[in-house]
């Protein structure tokens, strides 16, 4: 029998349906382990924004934040680990996991903290550069999908497991376009769900809502915040789950693993 090569909608097919069936209670725990982060860097943001030159002079204050940040992104990995583990097994069973996806191995955990710290630091090093950015946030989504294939920690492991599989590129490079036109599309949705939340709230008798008017206003940097970070936050388990397929059809090409799955659905369709 000869396998199809992998295509970008099969991906994409197979991570709907894998998003659906971790959508109760996986990704609320990824989105509750990402909000304290989000909200954080919103604060950060513009709190630097506001304090503009002067924000040397309130160095203390920022640390504490930044230390806030710190803490609320290990707390994120955390959650993308735990999704990731879901998504695996979901991936082998053809169901939604139990409780045993919470039991990140020491060693898959480690390794994607290392990891994900290494690309943190690249993203903004080099990040602000137009061809670094996907790259970076492709290479720290992927290091997440290849967490658990870590079985002990080193330094060049991660990311030699997550270099190996960004193969073949153009899929890959099909994700980073599909998932970068579904933020926007997101981010516009949630700009008129605040919106229209305002006009709503306009028919109140005796509310007064000029101040919400300036703060949901695209003018508003903190509302531009809200909006970018927002579909990032809608986005991100669709995105977690499509790299977790690609990286699971890719290593069940080698094994004979998706024979045996495709041998399952058969039996399933039958019975």
């Amino acid at each position: 029998m000869k396998r199809s090569t992998l295509s970008l909608p099969e991906v994409l097919d197979d991570a709907f349906a894998l998003t659906v069936r971790l959508a109760s209670p996986w990704m609320g725990v990824l989105w509750l382990t990402a909000l304290p982060l989000r909200l954080l860097q919103i604060h950060f943001a513009v709190r630097v924004f506001d304090l503009g030159g002067e924000a040397g002079q309130y160095g203390a204050h920022l640390l504490d934040l930044a230390t806030l940040t710190g803490l609320a992104f290990l707390l994120s990995l955390w959650g993308r680990a735990v999704f990731v583990r879901a998504a695996g097994l979901s991936l082998r069973s053809l169901e939604s996991p139990g409780w045993e996806a919470l039991r990140i191995a020491p060693a898959a955990g480690l390794s994607y903290v290392y990891a994900a710290l290494v690309f943190e630091i690249l993203f903004f090093a080099l990040g602000w550069t137009l061809v670094g950015l996907p790259l970076l946030v492709l290479l720290a989504g992927m290091a997440a999908a290849t967490s658990p294939l870590n079985e002990r920690p080193g330094l060049l492991q991660p990311l030699r497991e997550t270099a190996r599989h960004c193969t073949p590129l153009v899929v890959l490079l099909g994700l980073l376009f599909v998932f970068g036109v579904a933020l926007l599309i997101a981010a516009v949705n949630l700009y008129f769900v605040f919106r229209f939340g305002l006009w709503l709230a306009g028919g109140v008798p005796g509310l007064d809502l000029t101040s919400w008017r300036g703060l949901l206003d695209l003018s508003s940097s903190r509302f531009r915040w809200v909006l970018l970070l927002g579909a990032i936050l809608v986005v991100e388990p669709y995105w977690l789950a499509a790299l977790v397929v690609h990286v699971h059809k890719v290593r069940s090409r080698e094994s004979g693993e998706d024979l045996r799955l495709w041998f399952t659905r058969l039996r399933r369709e039958a019975a």
